[in-house]
This record gives C-alpha cells, sequence and structure tokens, in this order.
C-alpha cells in the first residue's frame, strides 16, 4: 500500500493563538496524532508545516507532537498574525506543490490560500465556530470588510475545503443552517485534551501558587479565557453578585491576559454591582498554577453566550473542579449531565447554581465525579483517531458523515 501524506498547518502557533483556543486545538491534535501507534495511524505520514514564508519558501517536521512555536517568538503579536494569514494568503500553494502531500489540513480557516486548486491534493478545514456569523454587528469589523464582505470571507473559507471538520455537533449544524453545506460534506470530531495533565495531582506547590494569586482561604468561582462580549463577563460578575447578596461568601477569579480597554470594563462591571474587592483579575496563569487554582475552586464558571465548543469545561471536569456552564450551543453538548446547566443572561439563574455549590459539600462531589467521567469523552488519542478516519475518507474519494 502506498503511503499517503497529510500535512498538518501549525503556523499559527507563531501568531497569539498559540495562547487561545486555536492553539490549544492544534497542540492538542498533533500531540494525540503522536501519541498513535503506527497500526491507529492506518499508513498516513503526518508533516507539519512550521514555516512558512510570502514566496512559498518553508519547513517542515515529521514530529508534529513536539512543536509549540518558535521560541524566539515566545510572545508572538498581532503583528505576527497578519504576517502568517497573509504568508498563507500569497505563499501555501507554492509550498504545498513543493512538499507534494495528499491532504493539506487547516485548522485555524485564516488566511485561505488564493490558489488552492493548482495544488492537486485535499484540502480539510477545522471549524471552531461560526459565533461571527451568528453576530455579525458584533464580530464582523471594518478590518473585516464590514458584515457583507466578511460573511462572504467567512463562507468562502469553507465552502471551497473538499471537507470541513467541526469541532462539535453545533458547529457542524451552523455550518448546514449558514452555509447550506451537506452534512455529508461535514465531520465532526471533538477536540481532545490531554487528560492526564489535568487529572494528576496539582503537587507540594498547590498552595503556593493559589497563595500567589490572594485566593488561599477563599471560596472562589474560577473564569479561564478572554472577556469579549460573548464571554458573558457581566452575567458572571451578577450573578457573584446576586449570590452573595443571599449569603454566600463567594469570589471571582478571572484568569487570562486581558488588554487594557477589557480590565477597565472588568473593573468598571464589578464598581457598578458593587463587588469591586470580591472580582480578582489574575492575568497570564501558567497550565500549573491552573490545575492547581481549578483543583482549590468552588467552580469553574463559564457562562458563555456562544461556543464551538468550550475547552474549559473539560479541562475543569478533568481536574476535579465542578463546572457551572450553559444551556446554549455547543456548552451543554459538552458538559452533558456533569454540570449546572444556566441560562447565561439570567443572573438570579447563574446565582442560584453558585448558591447550591456553595451550600452542598454532597452536590459538588456528585458533579466531581461525574465530570471526570464525562471528561474522559475528550481524549488526545481520540481526537487523533477521529482526524485519520476523516483524512482516509476525504482521499479516498468518499466523503460519508461524520460523529
Amino acid at each position: 500500500m502506498t503511503e499517503r501524506t497529510v500535512l498538518i498547518d501549525l503556523t499559527p502557533l507563531d501568531t497569539p493563538s498559540r495562547w487561545r483556543g486555536t492553539g490549544r486545538y492544534l497542540r492538542a491534535l498533533s500531540s494525540g496524532l503522536s501519541k498513535l501507534s503506527d497500526t491507529e495511524r492506518q499508513g498516513l505520514r503526518v508533516l507539519g508545516l512550521t514555516r512558512l514564508g510570502w514566496d512559498g519558501s518553508f519547513e517542515v517536521t515529521e514530529d508534529v507532537g513536539a512543536f509549540e512555536g518558535h521560541k524566539e517568538l515566545e510572545h508572538p503579536t498581532e503583528q505576527d498574525h497578519y504576517r502568517v494569514s497573509w504568508a498563507k494568503r500569497m505563499g501555501l500553494w507554492r509550498a504545498v506543490r513543493a512538499i507534494r502531500p495528499d491532504l493539506v489540513h487547516l485548522g485555524d480557516p485564516q488566511g485561505t490560500p488564493l490558489l488552492r486548486t493548482a495544488t492537486r491534493c485535499r484540502w480539510v478545514v477545522t471549524c471552531m465556530d461560526l459565533i461571527p456569523m451568528q453576530y455579525p454587528e458584533r464580530y464582523f469589523s471594518a478590518r473585516d470588510g464590514g458584515v457583507a464582505v466578511g460573511r462572504m470571507i467567512a463562507r468562502r473559507r469553507y465552502a471551497s475545503a473538499d471537507h470541513v471538520v467541526a469541532i462539535s455537533e453545533a458547529t457542524k449544524h451552523d455550518l448546514v443552517r449558514f452555509f447550506g453545506m451537506a452534512p455529508e460534506r461535514i465531520s465532526r470530531v471533538y477536540n481532545g485534551v490531554d487528560l492526564e495533565a489535568w487529572r494528576k495531582e496539582p503537587g507540594l506547590g498547590a498552595r503556593e501558587a493559589i497563595e500567589r494569586h490572594g485566593l488561599w482561604g477563599k471560596r472562589y468561582l474560577l473564569y479561564v479565557g478572554d472577556t469579549d462580549w460573548r464571554k458573558n463577563v457581566e452575567g458572571m460578575i451578577e450573578g457573584i453578585a446576586w449570590a452573595r447578596a443571599r449569603g454566600s461568601d463567594v469570589v471571582l477569579a478571572l484568569a487570562g491576559v486581558l488588554s487594557e480597554a477589557r480590565a477597565r470594563r472588568v473593573d468598571q462591571l464589578a464598581r457598578e454591582a458593587q463587588v469591586q474587592e470580591q472580582v480578582v483579575r489574575l492575568g497570564f496563569v501558567s497550565d500549573d498554577d491552573l490545575l492547581a487554582l481549578y483543583r482549590g475552586a468552588l467552580a469553574h464558571l463559564f457562562v458563555s453566550r456562544a461556543e464551538g465548543f468550550g475547552l474549559t469545561v473539560v479541562e475543569a471536569m478533568a481536574a476535579g473542579c465542578p463546572v457551572i456552564t450553559t444551556r446554549r450551543t455547543s456548552l451543554a453538548e459538552v458538559a452533558g449531565q456533569a454540570a449546572l446547566l444556566v441560562d447565561p443572561e439570567d443572573a438570579g439563574d447563574i446565582g442560584a447554581a453558585i448558591t447550591k455549590l456553595a451550600s452542598s459539600e454532597p452536590e459538588r462531589a456528585r458533579l466531581v465525579e461525574l465530570g471526570r467521567e464525562q471528561a474522559g469523552r475528550f481524549s488526545m488519542e481520540a481526537q487523533g483517531r477521529g482526524m485519520i478516519e476523516v483524512w482516509k475518507r476525504v482521499m479516498g474519494g468518499s466523503l460519508s458523515a461524520g460523529g
């Protein structure tokens, strides 16, 4: 049997996406693939594209699980994001013609190659979410060409691919709803999480990590991520205020690097809700510290208005942290019966869930047990095996539905 080659685009790891959902997605997929046996890879050779120039110059690696971005770009900027996107538009097709893979997989759809059809290989694109299509006035800016152009570009990213991987059934549904795509052109492959890393004991430095972030001895709800509109920071803050007004001595800890504007907005919302002393911005938190913070939290609070998957929900469940999340989009799908589900627009609903966990240790223990079991569905190896099945179908010409 002739060996077939798949090329995964890892260049987004040299952009700010390295520390965001796209970066975690690519690292989990690469790590999951590297953990599979030769038999599980089914004769596929997997290469990672690690560097790309506008002129089509490139670097690749066969050790895809080891690449995490170039060290000289330890803190990539938005300028790096534009550099990588334009290199993909202008040079990726040239690099692909030189490498001659049977299939190219773009984990980040931004920067669609302009002459993709000249490469004579199959193209697969991952769709994380279609949140800009759901809320176009909020997410298609003038930089995107406005709503009309933004929608057109989004449609092209997916309609021009040979196959699309959706990271949840909710995202798959949105691809059909917004673009009229045939379901058989879409496969659902859930994101993978490094379960071993999140399930391990935090270690001797766990207390020191919690103390360093000013949370030791406090009953805190932990949120991890940015605070743009869809993340619903106002719902979290109002929920905390509701619970405190009814006797729950809880605080909200926000882990993640925020822009100055978003940090000011968080502080303003906290002042308006009169909980400015109970909302703590932690800034960047390493994964080692994050494990300790998950383990010590009253719960992971994630009441986003819209998500394509919700990685931190799985991380928290694997770490033994109860989860409060929403009934919307993919979050209920990922959490299953292992979380308290609330209406993100109802501060009372959010606050009541917080109060329930703050007042009932048996309820917390129940959710911890269910969460650890639910998290087991989302291993990196399962993601890798699912992706190989998709690639084999696409290269074989049979585009049957996945999931």
